[in-house]
């Protein structure tokens, strides 16, 4: 066994003001180096939801590729919630200090969701809810509760400004009869009013964050959506689009590494020029702390299947037939190789310029073909 001290950014040990990082992802070098050498879990993504959502959001990693037009209806062989809610002790009994509830499909809709939170925290970890929020969290009560359980919460923000373009990417582009006709956005702007009301981003770390898939169409904005964040202390996770779900073969609107690492730079110079923050915009996070998920985590479907984190395509197995221990012990190699960065987004960049390679190259065949 490997016992040398692990080489953990540094990026973990900055101050947790203006959002750089979020109550649930606060691990510092000492607890992510601890990790690594005990193998021990910190932080794994769980879709402990049923697949139920009334959106069709075009870029949903959880949903399969095949069905792009309808929306998200509960699956055959789901986990029953006797079982889910004993996977949350298991992940606890493995160290885990939190658990993302990233659905599979909208969290806050299951009809077991409080008893799911409300476990979590029982179990010492902070529940980590990814929400599209317009639907529930517009109510102060539920806001409250949710508070009260001590859980950070996740909204889905692909643009503040452009209510024609948010709108449209969460209902799909071809939208079928079922999905909500109201403006998402003007719903998700109060529930975010009610979040700040609460208090969600008065802590430190913050309990309030946005999950924003940089794209063309709404790289524009991204430094206003940063400032936001920064001047509201609320945490931005800035992405590019997963290789898995319904963008397992690329997205029309996905940007370049190139383009990506760009906006970083320039993110990165505004934190130090605007908020006297230095940090080494370490991907696949901009202003942010590293992903801890892929190493120090696993990523649990609804059906039983477990990943490396939600951008993998090859199961470690199913919590089905496998204990979620003997699965974790499969990552192992996983959590000493740690180095914080994205391994399948990197490979989505990859596939993206292969694509553009071989559309090239087909457009020059074509024409030659054409002179001869």
């Amino acid at each position: 066994m490997n016992t040398s001290i692990p080489s953990v950014p540094k990026d973990f040990d900055l101050p947790a003001a203006r959002g750089f990082t979020m109550k649930g992802w606060d691990f510092s070098t000492a607890e992510v180096a601890d990790a690594i050498l005990r193998h021990r879990m910190l932080n794994p993504a769980v879709e402990l939801g049923t697949n139920v959502c009334p959106w069709n959001c075009d870029f949903c990693f959880t949903e399969a590729p095949g069905n792009i037009d309808g929306r998200k209806k509960r699956l055959a062989q789901e986990l029953s919630i006797e079982r889910r809610l004993e996977l949350i002790d298991e992940t606890a009994q493995l160290g885990a200090k939190s658990i993302n509830f990233v659905g599979a499909g909208e969290p806050t809709i299951d009809p077991d969701f409080w008893r799911l939170v409300e476990r979590i925290s029982q179990r010492g970890m902070t529940p980590i809810i990814y929400t599209e929020a317009s639907l529930k969290l517009k109510s102060l009560e539920f806001a409250q509760r949710l508070f009260a359980s001590g859980a950070t919460v996740v909204l889905k923000v692909n643009s503040l400004e452009n209510a024609d373009y948010q709108d449209r990417v969460v209902r799909g582009i071809r939208a079928k009869s079922g999905i909500p006709q109201s403006s998402y956005t003007k719903e998700r702007e109060a529930a975010l009013k009610i979040l700040l009301e609460v208090g969600f981003n008065r802590s430190s770390p913050t309990r309030l964050a946005f999950d924003t898939i940089i794209c063309r169409e709404n790289l524009h904005e991204i430094e206003s959506i940063h400032r936001f964040t920064r001047e509201h202390n609320i945490f931005a996770i800035f992405v590019n689009y997963l290789p898995s779900g319904r963008t397992s073969d690329g997205h029309t609107g996905a940007i370049s590494w190139a383009e990506q690492h760009k906006i970083f730079q320039r993110l990165a110079q505004i934190d130090e020029q605007e908020y006297g923050l230095r940090h080494a915009t370490h991907f696949p996070y901009s202003g942010g702390v590293p992903c801890t998920i892929r190493g120090l985590g696993l990523f649990l479907k609804i059906q039983g299947e477990v990943y490396d984190c939600p951008g993998e395509a090859m199961s470690l197995g199913n919590v089905k037939h496998t204990p979620l221990k003997q699965l974790w012990e499969k990552a192992r190699s996983i959590t000493s190789a740690f180095n914080g960065e994205c391994f399948p987004r990197q490979q989505f960049w990859k596939r993206m310029a292969e694509q553009a390679d071989f559309e090239k190259r087909a457009v020059e065949t074509a024409e030659l073909m054409s002179k001869a």
